[in-house]
């Protein structure tokens, strides 16, 4: 993967995409790349800003995620409402081949050509209602999506989803169960896939702007090390044991990571870092209380 990088180094000066579109033509037509990670890592390496680097780790994750839903085509994860996106949550509602229902948060929904809606059903399993994720192509009539800024990652709208009793067949339905199956193992492939596609972002500026070495082979060896990850079930307590332990190394790293970039980088970088370097942060309290379960579940349960 360093000599792709390299020689990709070598024809491509880092660019700043005006939106969305822009970034997906290179993002789709990277060459040389096989696998969803290589995408997100390359993806990350050939821009300079945070929010198309988690794009290409989000969109990379997608991919790993639902392989045979429209390959090379943006896709959106619906997942959370106004009361979050835990199973007991979720509100929107499958009945009769038709969906009803409010997604309040979609990561660049309003770009996306292909929604993939977490949805409940009247099946009862052990007490909860069977969730299912269902295949929406965006033009579907009664699909409403409206944008809205964060604070950070402003380069990417993020939508807001009104389902209004869209009808839908039988094969848009993915097999298995919406949460177990799709929803929760996806936040560790994100999870993998963002890290590794920041972290290339970072090591394109480690290289082009002569950081200390042992900086940009650790940043390298991260990388590596998410890579391999990706390779094992993402629902295993060791998986998630593993993340973990590479999050805690990045980390360690982020004081000399900072002041390399206050020191060596150009003032965009500096600028649009400052601004999004919170999305690193996000999600903590899951991922705590994932770690403490994989640890009680290795360590304690021998």
């Amino acid at each position: 993967m360093i000599q792709h990088l390299l020689k990709l180094r070598k024809t491509q000066a880092l660019i700043s995409y005006q939106n969305i579109k822009d970034w997906s033509l290179d993002y789709y037509q990277s060459k040389g790349v096989k696998e969803p990670i290589d995408r997100a890592i390359v993806g990350g390496f050939q821009c300079q800003q945070f929010s198309f680097a988690f794009m290409a780790g989000y969109q990379a994750a997608l991919e790993k995620m639902f392989p045979s839903i429209a390959p090379n085509e943006f896709k959106a994860l619906c997942v959370s409402e106004e009361k979050g996106g835990h199973p007991k949550a979720i509100q929107t509602v499958l009945q009769d081949n038709q969906i009803t229902g409010v997604k309040t948060y979609v990561t660049a929904g309003t770009e996306a050509d292909h929604l993939l809606v977490l949805c409940r059903t009247d099946e009862i399993i052990n007490d909860r209602p069977v969730l299912k994720i269902v295949h929406v192509p965006r033009q579907a009539a009664g699909v409403e999506l409206t944008n809205f800024e964060l604070p950070f990652m402003k380069d990417v709208k993020h939508g807001k989803l009104n389902l209004k009793a869209i009808k839908i067949e039988e094969s848009q339905i993915l097999k298995g169960d919406g949460y177990s199956d799709y929803t929760k193992p996806f936040r560790t492939l994100e999870d993998i896939c963002v890290s590794a596609a920041y972290q290339a972002m970072l090591l394109r500026q480690a290289i082009d702007n002569n950081w200390d070495d042992h900086l940009r082979d650790q940043l390298l060896l991260n990388i590596y090390t998410l890579k391999n990850l990706l390779k094992l079930p993402p629902t295993d307590q060791e998986t998630h044991l593993l993340l973990s332990a590479a999050d805690y190394s990045f980390k360690n790293l982020l004081p000399t990571i900072e002041e390399h970039i206050t020191n060596h980088s150009y003032i965009h970088f500096k600028t649009d870092w400052e601004g999004n370097k919170k999305v690193i942060s996000l999600g903590k309290k899951i991922k705590d209380i994932r770690l403490s379960k994989a640890r009680s579940a290795i360590f304690l349960n021998d």
